[in-house]
């Protein structure tokens, strides 16, 4: 009996310590009222910054160079030519971390020291940019074809993201997927999905519907020789 007990114990301590066991309906309700759910939860952080993406139109100031300072509207391909610097791919970046990546390279060709400022001047710039139907989500890492892609209308999950990103590549680590939402208030939201196990046992009910904006970001496996 006492070793009954005591094998119930470690169990419950194993589940309770899994990061990646997730209710799907949780996280498909984040951008509304958060409802932690008995097999898991998403985790919610306030941000007061968001990426930036397709549409957006950047504000970019260097104190030192006044002929410098423009607006660039991010297109749909996510990557912006700034004066004197050249291309960045912006998309999925903070507005601090593009401020970072700028002023690196301006002191890095022109300036000792360069004072940059990146604002978000506006969100989205249809006659600009051009239509987007239904939302653009990103898809990164460990995958075929990494980068920005349509999300189509109707039920498009985490699951056919993947495939219709060119699958996992040798290293990605489908059992540890995490999904990223940011809110219209700017909270940011996590969870994990273990993709490569719904594929792998047809348990489509538990895949995760993608809205606009959503960040899939598949992780390089890990491998230890110890």
């Amino acid at each position: 009996m006492l070793r009954t007990l005591v094998v119930l114990s470690v169990l419950m301590t194993v589940c309770a310590c899994n990061p990646h066991r997730v209710t799907p309906l949780v996280f498909r309700e984040v951008c509304r009222d958060l409802t932690v759910g008995e097999e898991g939860s998403a985790e919610a952080t306030n941000l007061q910054v968001r990426v930036i993406a397709p549409g957006m139109q950047l504000g970019v100031v260097v104190a030192e160079d006044s002929s410098l300072n423009r607006a660039y509207t991010v297109p749909l391909g996510c990557g912006v030519d700034f004066a004197a610097v050249g291309r960045i791919r912006v998309c999925g970046l903070t507005t601090d971390e593009l401020t970072a990546k700028l002023k690196a390279a301006l002191e890095r060709d022109f300036f000792q020291k360069a004072t940059v400022e990146v604002t978000i001047e506006s969100v989205y710039s249809p006659e600009k940019v051009g239509p987007i139907p239904a939302g653009v989500i990103y898809v990164l890492g460990g995958i075929g074809r990494p980068g920005p892609m349509r999300l189509p209308a109707g039920d498009f999950t985490v699951t056919k993201a993947i495939i219709a990103a060119g699958g996992f590549t040798t290293f990605g680590d489908g059992g540890n997927v995490k999904i990223v939402r940011y809110c219209d208030d700017g909270r940011k939201y996590e969870t994990f999905l273990n993709v490569a196990r719904i594929m792998k046992r047809g348990e489509f009910e538990k895949d995760i519907p993608l809205r606009n904006n959503d960040w899939v970001i598949v992780p390089q496996k890990r491998f230890s020789f110890f």
